[in-house]
């Protein structure tokens, strides 16, 4: 493990960043694993709703975690307009999450993102989180932050929260895209875009089209602001 832990120190960050990228690529692409992981993802995007519900004098009642990844924010609100605003936010909160993650695990601030990380948790774990896979999902995933803040070398501690950061952030393009994509071609099935064309009367693939931006806007300033640059793995 000391071995490990040495050669670890001497590797140049760009390389090592990318690395961790590629592993992060491997992992959602093994059964289970991958929904595990993916499921932080889900508890951003389901966290955002619920907070957007919050800030705008409405009420979060239940969030919901599932073990293929979807998941589900009931919300009440006296307000059309808010009503659209807390269907909107969610996967702009993911990428806004993923974001700030990967500041924290860039900037060497991983005790700081793994605290937040499971206050996320615990807050959805008291509050709001009532399905069986979701409190399962949300227990071992506080103990898992915990044991890597605490046990864990800070070597190793740092390479883990840039992986689940870059797990977040992949994550969050990818169902982002998954969703403008059915908003052009299952306008009626495009979960949050639905309820966004009921409630304005405009047609999903607008709103899809609007979503694309917002969420390539940040995850490209995410990338611009914070991956290295490829020309740093060749010099």
């Amino acid at each position: 493990m000391t071995g490990i832990i040495t050669y670890l120190e001497g590797t140049d960050p760009a390389f090592l960043f990318y690395a961790v990228l590629l592993l992060a690529f491997v992992l959602l692409r093994i059964p289970v694993l991958n929904n595990y992981f993916r499921t932080l993802n889900t508890l951003l995007h389901e966290s955002g709703h619920a907070l957007m519900a919050i800030l705008l004098s409405g009420e979060a009642l239940e969030i919901k975690l599932n073990s293929n990844t979807s998941g589900s924010a009931l919300t009440r609100t006296n307000s059309k307009g808010k009503a659209f605003l807390i269907s909107f936010s969610g996967y702009p909160a993911a990428s806004l999450g993923s974001f700030g993650l990967i500041a924290l695990a860039v900037n060497q601030h991983y005790p700081a993102g793994f605290l937040i990380l499971v206050s996320i948790a615990i807050i959805n774990l008291i509050v709001f989180v009532r399905n069986s896979y979701g409190i399962f999902w949300l227990i071992t995933f506080i103990l898992l932050m915990l044991m890597a803040n605490w046990y864990a070398h800070s070597i190793v501690a740092s390479i883990f929260f840039l992986f689940i950061s870059l797990i977040a952030f992949i994550e969050g393009i990818t169902s982002a895209a998954g969703i403008v994509i059915s908003g052009f071609t299952k306008p009626s099935k495009a979960g949050d875009l639905s309820n966004m064309a009921k409630m304005s009367k405009i047609p999903a693939f607008f709103w899809a089209f609007i979503m694309a931006v917002v969420v390539g806007a940040i995850s490209w300033f995410t990338i611009s602001k914070y991956f290295p640059p490829i020309s740093q793995l060749f010099t």
